[in-house]
């Protein structure tokens, strides 16, 4: 699963001129993937196919640079512009330092870092937690909005989800979603200034 996960977040990152190198990479390791992630990527991959690199790089830009609700960085789904997000980012920030993830240029919670992330994570808890507290449920609301646009970044997000989901703790994703979504509609409580 570990290099499932560096595959996908460098086909998440920026479509650069070694593109063609880190597809067919991919497509390499892929036969070792469940039939359900590896069908997901031969249909993005069919769906690429001899694309010009400039084509992918405004597609990649008009889906995840100018598209809040397939914004790549998870934070943002989690919190929105909130200052739990700046915690959050703050938190992350110090877990990825002692880790080389490609962080440098990138805010945290960017995907390809976080994905990175837990191919360095040792802690099984930690693991589980950020993939079904953060994770899953940002990749459910990005998956929903590229599945509507028909965008062929939806085939290789839904890998990702389907990735993650399986490694998710048993009967977390559904709960971690409820219960993220109840613990940040209660309100901020400020102590009483008398």
């Amino acid at each position: 699963m570990n290099q499932l996960y560096e595959n996908l977040a460098d086909l998440l990152d920026y479509p650069s001129n070694d593109w063609s190198a880190v597809v067919e990479d991919c497509k390499q390791r892929m036969n070792d993937e469940k039939p359900e992630i590896a069908g997901l990527l031969l249909a993005f991959f069919k769906d690429i196919e001899g694309l010009p690199i400039a084509v992918l790089q405004e597609r990649y830009t008009q889906t995840f640079d100018l598209n809040p609700v397939c914004n790549l960085e998870i934070g943002y789904h989690l919190f929105g512009e909130n200052y739990k997000r700046g915690i959050f980012l703050a938190n992350l920030r110090e877990t990825e330092t002692p880790f080389a993830l490609g962080q440098e240029s990138q805010l945290p919670d960017y995907l390809p870092v976080l994905l990175r992330l837990l191919v360095k994570l040792e802690d099984a808890e930690l693991r589980g937690d950020l993939i079904s507290e953060c994770l899953l449920p940002a990749l459910n609301v990005m998956t929903a909005a590229l599945q509507k646009a028909e965008n062929f970044y939806g085939n290789l997000l839904a890998a990702v989800h389907a990735a993650l989901k399986e490694e998710a703790p048993p009967c977390s994703a559904n709960l971690a979603e409820a219960a993220w979504r109840r613990a940040f509609a209660l309100p901020v409580l400020q102590a009483n200034p008398f």
